[in-house]
């Protein structure tokens, strides 16, 4: 198994049906506050093991403390913030990002009750169950000191995990079948939130809730744009905003907008711009020194 680093403080574990992001973010004032506003295409289960979050939605705060565990639903558009303290020095979160197949096997072969009512919740607390907590304390231990970890035993662990948690409250069965459903993105905010994801058009297509031929209809008519010509412009408005900071340089850029060779990125950007992001690069040092 390879831990895949992002971005400083951030590892990616990847398991069949789900991937598990660890989070750590550090600043340094007192209070310092993290806000990322989401429209994620999948629905997600994190774990609070340091500081606090807050998500807001429809103009209401709902804020989870440490060891709370938060089930969130897939194309919720909402504003998420980290918050700690001094003492703290950093918040900590474990993300399960579950799509729908890893969903529907949690509930696989459950007998639903013919009167269970739907839930229509869109954020849920769950029990901060033992199991939850060893799977944590696995993965904590993993990511920590880069060991091995068995990622077909890791799902299956949450699998039954979830299904434990549904067994204890059937009620729980009807919402996990509605967070499984397939939904319609609406697709102005999916990609405008979602343009870094590194997958297929087809997939891209599932993603938001449509076939191919009518998320490239529907993308032509909000975008006036192909979905490829305008990933890549977004890509590189990214990418000469990143050049704005003269801590970052060329050879992390590129990375960080999604592209995977210094030298084809070095042409899309000065075709785009009419210079290479060197030259930016160079511009922006010379600012900030004077």
């Amino acid at each position: 198994m390879e831990f895949k680093d992002l971005k400083k403080g951030y590892k990616l574990i990847e398991c069949e049906n789900l991937e598990i992001a660890a989070s750590c973010e550090a600043h340094f004032e007192e209070d310092e506050c993290i806000v990322n506003e989401y429209y994620q295409p999948y629905s997600f289960l994190f774990f609070v093991e340091q500081g606090v979050v807050e998500i807001e939605l429809d103009n209401k705060l709902h804020r989870y403390n440490k060891g709370s565990f938060i089930l969130v639903r897939k194309h919720l558009h909402a504003k998420v913030s980290k918050r700690f303290t001094k003492e703290e020095g950093q918040a900590k979160t474990y993300t399960f990002i579950m799509p729908d197949k890893f969903l529907r096997n949690v509930i696989a072969n459950f007998k639903f009750e013919k009167d269970l009512q739907p839930i229509g919740e869109r954020i849920l607390e769950l029990a901060p169950t033992q199991r939850l907590h060893n799977i944590i304390t696995n993965i904590k231990t993993a990511v920590d000191n880069k060991q091995h970890i068995d990622t077909i035993e890791l799902e299956a662990n949450i699998v039954q995990s979830l299904r434990a948690i549904i067994d204890s409250n059937h009620k729980l069965a009807i919402l996990f079948k509605e967070f499984s459903l397939a939904e319609r993105a609406d697709l102005y905010l999916f990609m405008n939130l979602n343009f870094m994801l590194k997958t297929s058009l087809k997939e891209l297509a599932e993603l938001s809730g449509r076939s191919l031929s009518t998320f490239e209809r529907e993308f032509k008519l909000i975008f006036n744009e192909t979905p490829h010509k305008w990933v890549l412009k977004k890509r590189l408005q990214l990418a000469y905003d990143l050049l704005k900071d003269p801590n970052n340089s060329v050879s992390d850029i590129y990375l960080q907008a999604g592209f995977e060779d210094l030298g084809h990125f070095s042409k899309t950007f000065k075709k785009e711009f009419g210079v290479n992001p060197s030259v930016i690069k160079n511009l922006k040092v010379l600012k900030a020194t004077i």
